[in-house]
C-alpha cells in the first residue's frame, strides 16, 4: 500500500487556495440595494431603501393599513380587513418578495441587488 505524502510546494499551494477563498468571504460587497415599494391602487405611495432603515418605525397608510419598517425589512402589521391574510406573510427582506392586502389594494413589493448576490461573472 502506498502512502500519501505531501510535499512543501503541495502545502503552499493548499494554503494559498485557502487564504484567497477566506479573504473572499471577508471583503465581499455587503452593501445590498434592496427598495420596498409600498403602492395602493396601483399608486405608489413610499418608496425605501432598506439598508438606510436604521430603527423600527410605523406607518399608517391612508386606507388604515400599518405596515412596519426595521433595518433592513419591511413588513403588514394591521388591516381593516377580515381576513389578516397580508399580516400571516411576516417580514419581507430580500429583493423579489412581496405582499399583498387584496381587499384594500395594497402592495408591498421589494425589488434590486441583495448584499452579496452580484453576478460572480457576465456572458455575453
Amino acid at each position: 500500500m502506498k502512502r500519501f505524502s505531501c510535499k512543501p510546494a503541495d502545502l503552499a499551494v493548499a494554503v494559498l487556495i485557502l487564504a484567497v477563498g477566506l479573504a473572499l468571504l471577508l471583503f465581499r460587497d455587503r452593501s445590498g440595494s434592496v427598495t420596498a415599494t409600498v403602492s395602493v391602487s396601483g399608486e405608489t405611495l413610499y418608496v425605501f431603501m432598506l439598508k438606510d432603515v436604521t430603527e423600527p418605525s410605523q406607518i399608517t397608510l391612508p386606507n388604515g393599513i400599518v405596515i412596519e419598517l426595521a433595518p433592513s425589512a419591511i413588513r403588514f402589521v394591521s388591516s381593516p380587513c377580515r381576513g389578516q391574510d397580508c399580516v400571516g406573510f411576516g417580514w419581507l427582506s430580500h429583493a423579489g418578495q412581496a405582499a399583498a392586502c387584496l381587499p384594500y389594494r395594497t402592495l408591498i413589493t421589494l425589488s434590486g441587488q441583495p448584499a452579496g448576490q452580484t453576478p460572480d461573472a457576465l456572458s455575453y
